[in-house]
């Protein structure tokens, strides 16, 4: 269930428990700020573009979270967030693959950036959902 990722990083679609306390007054802000609805959220799959808007929802919400700033992925940011929930091996296979996404300087390129990361964070599988023994401490 590739969903997971969506849940337990961008916390958007209400569709499991959410993991952060903020994570609910920030998702309403940046929608609204983006002008969406968690309906759009929930639907950005369902074209091969979910629009601007949606991208730029999460733009706002990873920035808000402190996964990416200034169009870059924060080092230790996967780990920093998601680390309690996901395993280690998750961690570093995130962080691997999702680091080499590089965006441009521009407000719509942040966007595209943004919306790719989600992307690339959405391949944490339900087999990489931490079942309470953690291989190492956690640094955050």
């Amino acid at each position: 269930m590739h969903f997971f990722a969506c849940c337990a990083l961008l916390l958007v679609v209400v569709t499991l428990p959410t993991c952060f306390v903020q994570a609910g007054p920030i998702k309403d802000q940046c929608m609204a700020a983006a002008g969406i609805t968690a309906q759009d959220v929930a639907n950005r799959h369902e074209t091969d573009d979910p629009g601007h808007s949606v991208k730029c929802f999460f733009r706002c919400f990873l920035e808000n979270i402190g996964i990416i700033a200034d169009n870059q992925i924060i080092p230790g940011a996967f780990d920093r967030v998601l680390g309690h929930i996901v395993t280690a091996e998750a961690v570093e296979r995130m962080e691997a693959t999702c680091n080499m996404i590089k965006s441009e300087t521009t407000y719509d390129e942040s966007c595209e950036f943004a919306w790719q990361i989600s992307e690339c964070y959405e391949g944490v599988r339900l087999s990489d959902v931490n079942k309470g023994q953690r291989t190492r401490n956690h640094r955050g």
